[in-house]
């Protein structure tokens, strides 16, 4: 039967598989390597901006340059000492130690005894009982929801938690694993929709982020997609504490794109890749973006 569709397709016969399914455009889908390596031959920046600890900021000072060290988590001007993220981080530890008392919200997150060292390097991850990928704003909600406390994916107290858990992996390199299983389908899925084009201005996140790298999008050079996801959740001057999945929902009202909600399959798919693509690279939170 398959093969019967797919000779229909090809000699352009209407089917009622073929009609039900909705038109997409794609930008050319490019090759990505699962680590951060990758952007070596992406964008060629890598080199700049491997070592968070030596960057060049006489680049950072100059507004021709400075996209170069990939560095949206430092929007200038940058304090590391404080801003919102670190308020975030608080609030995040005092909802963590009041869910975990007993230890049981660490271990349905996947802590082993308790230590949440390393946990976030290792998400998103495959969920044995849900049979299905989760991200760890997701296990969040559904741990909390165990515990009998709502924290919806996509609030503040889901990311400040999601951000304090990030804390305890900081300098740690991000390490998921896509290739085999259900990780390397999504893994396959999220490139895909990477490439997808939607919405009013008929663009795929690839448009900028990959075909665009280096070139001004409302006066701002864009970055590579390398090395981005070590930084979420992140603090927005504009938005407050913003997750991953919720820069996803930003990013399609940006371009007229209807929203999905966070968790979704499509958007954790979506995750999948990017994260993958900040393999190797190391976890630094709490990061401040304009």
């Amino acid at each position: 039967m398959r093969s019967l569709l797919f000779v229909l397709l090809c000699l352009g016969v209407a089917t009622p598989q073929a009609e039900s399914m909705p038109y997409r455009e794609y930008d050319a889908l490019e090759e990505y390597a699962p680590s951060v390596r990758g952007d070596m031959w992406l964008s060629g920046t890598y080199r700049l901006w491997a070592d968070p600890g030596r960057l060049d900021w006489r680049m950072a000072g100059n507004p021709e340059d400075n996209w170069k060290l990939n560095w949206k988590f430092m929007d200038p001007p940058f304090n590391q000492t404080v801003h919102g993220g670190h308020f975030a981080l608080d609030r995040g530890e005092e909802l963590f130690r009041a869910l975990n008392a007993k230890g049981r919200f660490a271990a349905c997150l996947g802590a082993r005894q308790g230590r949440l060292k390393g946990l976030r390097t290792g998400y998103p991850r495959y969920h044995a009982q849900l049979r299905r990928i989760v991200g760890l704003e997701e296990a969040i909600e559904l741990c909390a929801a165990r515990q009998g406390r709502e924290l919806q994916n996509g609030s503040y107290d889901n990311s400040a938690v999601s951000l304090f858990l990030a804390s305890k992996s900081q300098g740690m390199p991000i390490r998921i694993q896509v290739d085999k299983g259900p990780m390397q389908q999504a893994y396959a899925r999220g490139r895909k929709l990477f490439h997808m084009r939607t919405g009013r201005s008929n663009m795929a996140c690839s448009s900028c982020h990959t075909h665009r790298i280096g070139l001004k999008l409302r006066n701002v050079a864009v970055t590579t997609p390398y090395g981005d996801v070590a930084h979420f959740p992140v603090y927005r001057t504009r938005f407050q504490l913003q997750s991953l999945q919720l820069r996803f929902v930003e990013c399609n009202l940006d371009s007229g794109t209807q929203p999905l909600r966070p968790g979704s399959s499509a958007y954790t798919d979506l995750e999948v890749f990017l994260t993958a693509l900040s393999n190797g690279y190391p976890v630094s939170v709490p990061s401040e973006r304009h």
